[in-house]
């Protein structure tokens, strides 16, 4: 397992309350909570610090990477002694329904929770969307004008080695993009891919920085992350599929072992309030509100087209897709 960053952020408290928000002229919660996350360091570190200005009180423990190995580290420490974080934060959404399944989750309705649409939200509660990030089409138009460029997953793979696309054995978000993937098309999909040598990278942030850097033309990663670089000057474009994007609520849930689920569940109402999601926008995300404006030129998530993810086949499933994946593209 590679070697994990741990940021410790001063951060505030949380009211009491087990699933409503807390009474008028309660005490803030104190003390330490540990966050597992997938959200890129940067923008992790900003909206620790972000929380921290209005909750001066908790100090949170950030600790970043990508889903797949934050799954091995949770199952691991359920192994030996219990899960040590108190909140999760990740990309691969059907990991939360199986740590529900399993009992690990504390069930929290957060007063924020009525603004966050219910397709974004666990039915009992158990977990609620804190961001909405969608896997697209990315293209350097330096080396593929847009009116090239594949304008759909199916021509995808056509672009062959001048297209690059994300591990699922590292990344959430792409192992939930495999599932829809296998669902719509079939492991056709991916054997045609190989066939034409689609180049499988890390993650979704090396496919992004690899398409400014000219290595590949085309690349299937995250939205925010292509809008973030084109704010910045690369001469990238984000081309929405036409079948759909992939678009994956990444969840955020409290650990049922938690021992400081007051100050986790400020965690949770602070990401899903406008003003988490506010920040988030500002950092090219997508929001889950439908009252906080998304970045500027990109849709709101009710105006995204999107594939349906089979959530409840690829948590039970997962071991298998990630197997077979691995077979196809990486041997």
């Amino acid at each position: 397992m590679r070697r994990f960053v741990v940021v410790a952020i001063a951060l505030l408290v949380v009211c009491l309350g087990a699933t409503v928000a807390p009474p008028a002229g309660a005490q803030p919660a104190s003390g330490t909570i540990v966050l597992y996350t997938s959200v890129p360091q940067e923008m992790a570190t900003e909206f620790a610090g972000a929380f921290m200005r209005k909750h001066p009180q908790i100090k949170l423990e950030v600790l970043r990477s990508g889903s797949t190995e934050i799954e091995m580290r949770i199952f691991a420490e359920i192994e030996t002694g219990g899960i040590r974080a108190d909140l999760l934060w990740l990309a691969d959404a059907p990991i939360f329904i199986t740590l529900r399944d399993k009992g690990l989750l504390l069930a929290y309705r957060s007063p924020e929770a009525r603004n966050v649409p219910e397709a974004f939200r666990d039915r009992g509660n158990h977990f609620i969307a804190g961001r909405l990030i969608n896997m697209i089409i990315a293209v350097n138009t330096t080396l593929i004008p847009v009116r090239a460029a594949p304008k759909s997953w199916s021509d995808f793979p056509k672009f062959g080695k001048t297209a690059a696309m994300p591990n699922p054995l590292y990344s959430g978000s792409v192992f939930v993009t495999v599932a829809t993937f296998v669902q719509k098309y079939g492991w056709a999909w991916f054997e045609r891919a190989r066939k034409e040598n689609i180049q499988v990278l890390r993650g979704n942030t090396e496919v992004a920085r690899a398409l400014a850097a000219r290595e590949f033309g085309v690349g299937m990663t995250l939205d925010f992350m292509v809008y973030g670089m084109i704010q910045d000057g690369a001469p990238l474009a984000i081309i929405w599929p036409e079948e759909g994007a992939v678009s994956v609520p990444s969840p955020v849930a409290i650990i049922k072992s938690s021992k400081n689920p007051e100050a986790a569940r400020r965690f949770v109402d602070y990401a899903i309030s406008v003003e988490g999601q506010k920040f988030l926008a500002s950092k090219g995300v997508v929001p889950v509100r439908e009252d906080v404006d998304p970045p500027k030129g990109q849709p709101r998530a009710s105006e995204i087209k999107t594939l349906p993810i089979p959530f409840e086949w690829a948590a039970k499933n997962a071991a298998d897709i990630r197997t077979r994946f691995e077979q196809i593209m990486m041997r």
